[in-house]
């Protein structure tokens, strides 16, 4: 992996280069990801057979019903459950059986999340909720300051970036659960329906942030959305029905 080394304040921390990864190894690669739970003696699955990449600077789009499974491939493609069976490599990592110390890791470094619920600590405001990542990842107070008013910046937020959430309007928690998302600076977004608590206006201010963030700086996304209009400014759509992905 390569790395760059800015200076902040007394020391000196590194940062992923935007071609950590290289062009040639996907962001993202599902192989045959199955998932059955066991409800008593009968067996639901509800991934059959899933097989998916995603590129450097590729969004894709992921829809279907309520019920096709789409939170479940996230929270296993995010490592925060593990597949029945296949394989989950992130940034060329093979994390499906990887142990827990690991996952936490590749987590942390490498993937970014933003939920349909913002999930926002309420008594924190919008700057420290940007900051605590970055510090649970080892970076100094000042140096995760300084980034988190730079990413609330770039949200439109510098006004408001000492109000607690319950302070924000909707569409401003979800801008900070963005702005917190990318501030270990992930090469992959996972977003869950991260529009669907908004109305029609603001939800698309919100992904033009969220896809110009993401375009700019070339990283991955995989945005589950049950909002055709949105999916169609992706690079790419997936339709999860039953289980099984189809393109469309």
């Amino acid at each position: 992996m390569m790395l760059s080394f800015c200076k902040e304040g007394d020391g000196l921390y590194a940062r992923r280069a935007l071609d950590s990864w290289g062009m040639d190894v996907p962001l993202l690669q599902a192989e045959n990801v199955q998932k059955t739970f066991h409800q008593g003696e009968q067996p639901l699955t509800v991934l059959h057979n899933v097989t998916l990449s995603i590129a450097p600077g590729e969004i894709v789009a992921l829809v279907g019903p309520s019920g096709a499974g789409k939170s479940t491939l996230l929270q296993i493609i995010g490592l925060l459950d593990t597949p029945s069976a296949g394989r989950v490599r992130i940034a060329g990592h093979d994390a499906a059986t990887a142990g827990d110390d690991v996952r936490t890791r590749l987590r942390r470094d490498h993937l970014g999340f933003v939920y349909q619920f913002h999930y926002l600590q309420p008594e924190f405001s919008a700057l420290e909720n940007v900051v605590i990542p970055q510090m649970i990842a080892g970076k100094s107070l000042a140096a995760a300051q300084r980034h988190a008013t730079s990413l609330l910046d770039e949200m439109g937020l510098s006004a408001r970036i000492h109000h607690r959430p319950a302070r924000l309007s909707g569409g401003e928690q979800q801008r900070v659960a963005i702005a917190r998302a990318l501030a270990n600076d992930p090469g992959l977004i996972l977003a869950d329906e991260p529009t669907g608590n908004l109305d029609p206006q603001t939800a698309q201010s919100v992904l033009d942030l969220l896809l110009a963030r993401v375009r700019g700086a070339g990283l991955g996304a995989l945005i589950a959305t049950h909002n055709m209009d949105l999916a169609d400014q992706m690079d790419r759509i997936l339709e999860l029905r039953a289980g099984r992905i189809m393109s469309l």
